[in-house]
């Protein structure tokens, strides 16, 4: 892990807000993760039942933690100041380094590009070299159910390089006691070439 840890805790897209979560947005988070179960639970599988505002206010705290330790980089997206999803850089591996994006929105707000906003700024904090402000990836991964088109759209429309389909590697939300193949995506920075 780069020491000082340089982990933004703002990050800005032409229209939206990317910040830390602390426990406070607990409540808030809450209610948009509840109002969005039936559209997030047959893809998340830690969105299977509704949460309370204390859960995840601890959730939300936890997360503020990990961050400033560098081992998940969760980001809350928002709209003109209002919470509509969240995002982050998650399963970082410093010795590589590497970590993959990941995301999810509002239902009511899908359509207007926002996932694919929020990633390329994700993607261009991970490869931007440590001493331009980045976090010095080598190599960033996007990975989605292979099922999940829209999801899997946010990569290609971002130059990533589809690297894979892992064949029933990870346990189906849709269909529990089943598996589920999993689309592998990757980027590296400008000018490296993938061996």
């Amino acid at each position: 892990m780069p020491d000082p840890a340089p982990f933004p805790e703002t990050l800005t897209t032409p229209r939206l807000t990317l910040r830390v979560p602390t426990a406070d947005d607990g409540p808030a988070m809450a209610a948009l993760v509840n109002a969005n179960l039936a559209h997030l639970r047959p893809w998340m599988p830690w969105a299977q039942t509704p949460r309370t505002p204390e859960q995840q206010r601890e959730s939300m705290a936890r997360a503020h933690e990990r961050f400033l330790a560098g081992e998940d980089l969760m980001y809350l997206m928002l709209r003109r100041g209002q919470l509509i999803g969240s995002c982050g850089i998650h399963r970082i591996d410093w010795g590589v380094p590497v970590g993959d994006i990941g995301y999810w929105l509002d239902q009511r707000c899908e359509g207007h590009g926002y996932v694919t906003e929020t990633a390329k700024a994700l993607t261009e904090l991970a490869l931007t070299p440590a001493e331009q402000g980045g976090l010095g990836f080598a190599r960033i991964e996007i990975r989605c159910d292979a099922r999940n088109l829209r999801s899997a759209a946010v990569p290609e429309r971002l130059g990533f390089e589809r690297e894979a389909r892992l064949k029933r590697n990870a346990a189906d939300a849709q269909q529990p006691g089943q598996l589920r193949d999993t689309l592998i995506f990757a980027r590296w920075p400008e000018g490296d070439r993938a061996p």
